[in-house]
């Protein structure tokens, strides 16, 4: 069984029946032994990796850039399954994030924007008045359509080279704990206590 193919027939399954995780995941990252964990949205799942785009003014990002080994967690709990992703975070090219960039919805971009323009992201700010008093005057000077990628918009891949599946299905609570792991591009499977 190809663990990445599970994890994309389950996701699929998952949006059939509404499951509000079904688009998110949870990024784990670890800074001087300080871990930190994150709900970003999962963008795409393919062989090479799960996409998640982040902005270059976050926390995360200077993290990541000392320590690119991370985690995700995906629960689907519509289908009773948990993933753990293991691997290391790649950072996508200019072309990548230019083509998906404009898929997001109009407030995460005018937030990008803010990023620069405003305050990084994680900063202080005055109030969430104040946030929303700034949003609307970025789209009265520039509409939606009108802006391009900006510079600190980023996009990363984490490629796995571990995948633990967690299935909760059995009915004895006896669980199914499977653990993935890369050899030479070859998924091979060892059976975990739950």
């Amino acid at each position: 069984m190809d663990p990445i193919n599970k994890i994309i027939e389950d996701r699929q399954s998952s949006r059939a029946l509404s499951d509000p995780n079904a688009n998110v995941c949870f990024l784990a990252l670890s800074e001087n032994n300080q871990p930190s964990v994150r709900t970003l949205v999962l963008r795409d799942i393919s062989d090479t990796g799960f996409t998640l785009f982040i902005n270059t003014t976050s926390d995360k990002w200077r993290t990541l850039k000392k320590n690119n080994r991370a985690e995700l967690l995906l629960w689907f709990g519509s289908v009773q399954r948990q993933y753990r992703v293991r691997g290391h975070l790649e950072e996508l090219d200019r072309t990548s994030i230019a083509r998906n960039w404009p898929r997001r919805p109009a407030g995460s971009k005018y937030l990008d924007y803010a990023y620069s323009l405003y305050k990084r992201q994680s900063g202080q700010i005055e109030s969430h008045a104040a946030l929303k008093q700034e949003i609307t005057t970025l789209r009265e000077r520039q509409p939606e359509e009108s802006l391009k990628t900006p510079e600190t918009a980023t996009g990363i891949a984490l490629i796995p080279d571990e995948i633990e599946i967690l299935d909760l299905n059995d009915p004895d609570r006896i669980h199914d704990r499977k653990l993935f792991f890369r050899d030479k591009n070859i998924w091979k499977v060892t059976q975990l206590m739950p």
